[in-house]
């Protein structure tokens, strides 16, 4: 009887092992045929620039074209597919790889250690750029040292906000795009454009800007760019077929080629890796071929990119839980992005408690004199908070940061971000408070009657509209985050940043959900704990 349960047993272990392999047989086949699923598909989905150009960029027709789109089509024509050309934005290009909503990423992509824990980047890499900025022309900045301390503008999401911020000690504030930094820098929020140097003297080039603007530091941290594909793929047969592709366009001069076509100034790092790529050994055959087991060699490789494995001198709870999880905490082992988060944090926090307390104050004014009916001031006011109420807060965002920014920047003055906020949010709350307290006074004093000035009058009003106040400080706080749009590195700018460099939007989006869902939490109860108070008074 023993026998039968062990031969049972055994027979049940056998096969689930089996499962078991076959199932990851089947994983492991899944990812070699990438290339193949590319081929039967047609066509490779190659994520790219739209608003860098000359690398990634739409003509006149509305087409994608530049740089990046044509070494992104060459690579299908090596696939032996057609392409497709997926817009993508330094902030989310990586999110996008993983997701599967691209093939592959060419857009203007640095290659470092951390976003090696994202992706595959192909090797060898197809172009080399380093930073530099595009400073005003009052800027009387020479000198890397002379930016210390000084606040620059930057693109959410590049390689150089963080190299800036931790070795040249520059304070960054990341806008959305390169539109939204050229507008910051033009309304003087930023004493300069802290981006990649071509671009920048690309932007230089066009003639869209004044006399004086230039670009005149040393080029810092030259960074290779790298062709990205999904971290599953590395090894397969798409990357070594990338690979291959790249390292004889370097032998070829290809990659030069296109350079010269878009009117791209020589590369030193293009002409460093021609000739790295094209070195023979004394029996003729190139130094730089792929060993047994399809790797490089070293000497042909980023050193500084592959020396020493992973990423080392992280240890602890946070990344034992990404080893097991995958869920990659970095606030909890990178003490930048913790600084970010708390920062971001504090200035919601302020902000929240600046137009909450800012818009009850002017809703109180707002709708006293509306109720009393003063002549002239009561129908200024409504038609005022009419439009209020009836304009979107972000478009109020927008019409005073960067168009009455320009104004009062002509006259010799500049306006600050995070006083533009809090205005802006506090009288768009204002205006729905106003018509709340104007009609709750109506009720206090009674028909046909007028709301005398004085302290008991004043808190019935509050106390009969105390629920609609409440909603509407609600509804500004939760507004807070559209503050990023003014480069104000509030809670949603700190975690977009994180998430463009750790690509852990998941993590971020929860914790950000969590922090906001507290901040209501904390709002409601201060107003219930106000409304016991003066129940009880």
């Amino acid at each position: 009887m023993r026998t039968i349960v062990w031969f049972r047993l055994g027979r049940h272990v056998g096969l689930a092992l089996l499962a078991v392999a076959v199932w990851l047989h089947g994983a492991g086949q899944a990812a070699a045929d990438r290339l193949d699923e590319i081929r039967e598909r047609g066509h490779l989905i190659a994520g790219v620039k739209a608003d860098y150009r000359p690398f990634g960029f739409r003509d006149e027709d509305g087409d994608l074209v530049g740089y990046d789109t044509d070494v992104a089509r060459a690579l299908a024509d090596a696939v032996g597919v057609s392409v497709r050309f997926t817009p993508v934005t330094s902030a989310n290009r990586l999110q996008k790889l993983q997701r599967g909503e691209v093939d592959i990423v060419v857009a203007t992509l640095g290659d470092t250690r951390g976003r090696r824990e994202l992706v595959t980047m192909i090797e060898p890499q197809y172009y080399g750029d380093g930073v530099n900025v595009l400073l005003r022309p009052d800027a009387r900045v020479s000198d890397w040292e002379e930016l210390r301390g000084r606040t620059v503008c930057s693109v959410q999401g590049s390689l150089w906000n963080r190299l800036a911020r931790e070795r040249l000690l520059v304070e960054t504030i990341s806008l959305n795009s390169t539109r939204e930094a050229a507008l910051a820098l033009r309304n003087a929020h930023c004493v300069g454009w802290l981006y990649d140097e071509v671009n920048l003297l690309n932007e230089l080039a066009s003639g869209d800007w004044e006399e004086g603007y230039h670009v005149s530091l040393p080029t810092r941290f030259v960074s290779p760019w790298a062709v990205a594909i999904a971290k599953e793929e590395a090894g397969g047969r798409l990357d070594r077929l990338l690979g291959n592709t790249l390292a004889r366009w370097h032998r070829d001069g290809f990659l030069q080629q296109l350079e010269e076509r878009w009117g791209l100034p020589p590369s030193p790092y293009l002409r460093r890796a021609r000739l790295i790529w094209q070195e023979t050994d004394g029996s003729g055959e190139l130094v730089c071929r792929r060993d047994d087991t399809g790797k490089w060699p070293l000497a042909c490789r980023e050193v500084a990119l592959v020396a020493g494995g992973e990423l080392g001198g992280v240890s602890g709870v946070s990344l034992m839980l990404r080893e097991a999880t995958g869920l990659d905490v970095s606030l909890i082992y990178d003490p930048q992005d913790r600084d970010i988060f708390l920062f971001g944090l504090f200035l919601t926090v302020a902000l929240s408690v600046v137009t909450v307390v800012g818009s009850i104050a002017l809703g109180v004014l707002f709708g006293w004199v509306i109720h009393r009916r003063i002549p002239v001031a009561a129908a200024l006011l409504q038609g005022f908070c009419a439009v209020l109420r009836m304009t979107p807060p972000l478009l109020q965002l927008y019409v005073v940061f960067f168009g009455l920014g320009g104004v009062v920047l002509a006259l010799g003055f500049s306006l600050d971000a995070f006083t533009v906020a809090s205005v802006v949010l506090s009288l768009y709350a204002a205006a729905s408070n106003a018509v709340s307290f104007s009609l709750a006074a109506d009720v206090a004093a009674g028909e046909g009657e007028r709301l005398r000035f004085g302290i008991a009058e004043f808190r019935r009003a509050l106390w009969l509209c105390h629920a609609a106040v409440m909603g509407n400080s609600i509804n500004i706080v939760k507004a807070t985050g559209m503050a990023s749009t003014l480069a104000l590195p509030e809670l949603v700018h700190a975690s977009t940043s994180i998430v463009a460099e750790k690509g852990n939007d998941a993590v971020m989006m929860n914790l950000l959900l969590i922090c906001y869902f507290l901040l209501v939490i904390g709002t409601v109860r201060a107003f219930r704990r106000w409304e016991h108070r003066d129940h009880a008074s």
